[in-house]
């Protein structure tokens, strides 16, 4: 876990510890929860991806108090809306719970071989810039994972949330 992970893991415990299980996506407690979900990635672990060697307690803690409440306020200023409106189903689907908050999940599919752009007319290329820009980068920053590298194919991008087109059938499992 790099210094900045560590940092905020310390201070998702500190509020948890104050704020109480209540406050996690759902409505559920955590240690309710906490039992039906995977401890750990499925995948191997790089060297450098804080996210995957975390415990589910964690990633709850790092959702519910880092990604949740930043990305809500990201997609809040792109929207133009006064309030935000993000929540943890927005991402992880209406039956989140039941699977383990898998990702990708309930986010519309892309497809790969025709990404929107930020050059595309209208919604749609402001749309990918913002996504490009400002939630892929800050989104990877606050898991504490690389971002994606299209030499490599490797680290978080558009993928980590959104299913391939054709994989919706996959996902809804």
């Amino acid at each position: 876990m790099n210094g900045s992970m560590r940092w905020r893991s310390a201070i998702a415990a500190v509020v948890a510890l104050f704020a109480g299980p209540q406050l996690g996506c759902g409505g559920a407690s955590a240690t309710t929860t906490a039992a039906a979900a995977p401890r750990t990635s499925a995948r191997a672990p790089a060297a450098d991806d804080a996210w995957a060697t975390m415990s589910w307690e964690d990633r709850h803690r790092a959702m519910t108090f880092l990604v949740h409440p930043n990305m809500a306020r990201l997609f809040q200023r792109f929207q133009g809306k006064r309030y935000p409106d993000l929540t943890c189903r927005t991402c992880h689907g209406a039956d989140a719970e039941s699977v383990a908050y898998t990702m990708p999940r309930a986010l519309p599919p892309l497809d790969p071989r025709h990404l929107p752009a930020p050059s595309d007319g209208g919604a749609r290329g402001r749309t990918a810039k913002f996504m490009l820009e400002e939630v892929t980068p800050q989104m990877a920053d606050l898991l504490g994972v690389a971002p994606y590298d299209a030499k490599t194919g490797r680290g978080f991008g558009c993928f980590n949330c959104h299913p391939r087109s054709g994989d919706e059938a996959k996902a809804a499992r």
